[in-house]
């Protein structure tokens, strides 16, 4: 039988709660059973604001590393779900994430139509408005004419510091005051990705992209090794076979993912390792564990947080959801401080940048299409290989939401989807 979704669907709670049901019984059946998600999950924007508030405004973001705000006065701004904030370093050398919107009128303290660069330095900042002028830990310094104001006290009127962390190099904020630290959430990884010293390396490329995908298909398509051999035959796969690669077990905070090189290719690396030389681009990074230095590992942090290690660099994605069908990507790679002091180290990235380039041009590719398929009527939900465990392990994190948010249906029956699908055809 296919289904495809009913445009008559009822109602935005009948609707919420069907995928929900549909999410919960592919978790629940285990991957060998699994269905894919069903397209309303990646189309519906009732659907994304819900999971706004159940997941991005309950979980951490990350939005920056350290070395892109290395100095006091150094910020970057943007857009969260929403809200304008800038990141900055302090000249006590402490990272913040701020509100941007001004305690007086309301007015964004760093508009690009004013003439702020969405990344650069500062002294302190000035709302363009009215001339209040505030510090970099967003301390109000000045407000002119307020003398005659009864009871005006500056201490009472700095820019709202939202709860952030660093960790391993990376700036996380949340919206929620209650969520479990980074680093307890991130404790097991964090033993995992040490040898890597994230936090020493530097951002040495970043590339922007604007896309008409939703957040999820962005992070399946990432971590799936199954498309190695599909998409990436001339990119990823001869370098590392999808049927060779391997993903560990559900944790209820990431996904990891190992992509072993093929055999020949390591054969390659450790003659040239016999010789004292390196093989490809970057050094390898001293004191990797042996399994890591013939591997790339892909991880994704929930729900946002897109890691890769690698023998000689570091990959890492920053992607801000807009709406049901729209995401932000910055796609950056991270290197060692030995790395750009290699002779050939401008060489080498050119070849390492249009490394990236290329195969995430495939990858847009790829989710552009299935972002177009999730809006066909002809949709189906499909059935997942092995080489899917990650596709499963997401459904899992989702189901894990959709309960402690108090969101799983009282019983979701037989057919979950009741309300959203008809049956056609035979």
């Amino acid at each position: 039988m296919t289904s495809r979704i009913n445009p008559k669907a009822t109602s935005k709670s009948t609707s919420i709660e069907a995928i929900n049901a549909a999410i919960l019984e592919s978790a629940a059946a285990g991957l060998e059973h699994a269905v894919t998600t069903p397209a309303i999950a990646y189309t519906s924007e009732d659907y994304f604001d819900y999971e706004v508030e159940t997941i991005f405004k309950q979980e951490w973001l990350c939005l920056a590393h350290v070395s892109q705000i290395p100095k006091p006065g150094h910020y970057i701004n943007l857009d969260v779900l929403g809200e304008p904030i800038t990141i900055v370093r302090g000249k006590d050398g402490v990272i913040r994430v701020m509100s941007r919107v001004c305690p007086h009128r309301a007015m964004d303290i760093m508009p690009t139509g004013f003439g702020y660069d969405e990344r650069g330095h500062v002294k302190g900042f000035m709302c363009p408005y009215h001339s209040w002028t505030f510090a970099l830990d967003g301390q109000l310094k000045g407000a002119p004419a307020m003398q005659k104001t009864c009871h005006f006290n500056r201490k009472d009127f700095s820019l709202v510091e939202f709860r952030s962390e660093v960790w391993e190099g990376f700036v996380f904020m949340t919206f929620n005051p209650d969520a479990e630290s980074v680093a307890a959430q991130l404790s097991d990884l964090q033993t995992l990705v040490a040898p890597w010293n994230m936090a020493e390396m530097d951002s040495v490329t970043e590339m922007a992209w604007d896309l008409d995908i939703n957040w999820k298909n962005m992070i399946e398509n990432w971590m799936e090794p199954y498309h190695h051999m599909g998409i990436h035959v001339k990119t990823l796969q001869p370098m590392m076979p999808a049927t060779g690669c391997w993903t560990d077990e559900y944790h209820p905070h990431y996904t990891r993912a190992h992509l072993p090189y093929r055999q020949s290719l390591i054969d390659a690396l450790q003659e040239a390792e016999a010789k004292g030389e390196h093989f490809g681009t970057f050094p390898p990074i001293p004191g990797l564990p042996k399994d890591y230095k013939y591997e790339w590992t892909v991880h994704v942090g929930y729900p946002d947080f897109l890691m890769l290690t690698g023998p000689n660099c570091a990959l890492w994605y920053r992607m801000l959801p807009i709406s049901a069908e729209k995401i932000h990507l910055v796609t950056t790679i991270l290197v060692t401080k030995a790395a750009q002091a290699h002779p050939d180290f401008e060489q080498h990235l050119a070849t390492e940048a249009q490394a990236l380039k290329d195969f995430h041009s495939e990858d847009i590719e790829v989710c552009t299409a299935v972002q177009r398929g999730f809006n066909s009527i002809a949709f189906q939900s499909g059935r997942m290989s092995y080489l899917e465990k990650p596709v499963h392990q997401i459904q899992c994190y989702l189901a894990d939401r959709i309960r402690a948010t108090g969101n799983a249906p009282a019983d979701a029956g037989p057919d979950p989807f009741p309300a959203v699908l008809q049956e056609v055809g035979a």
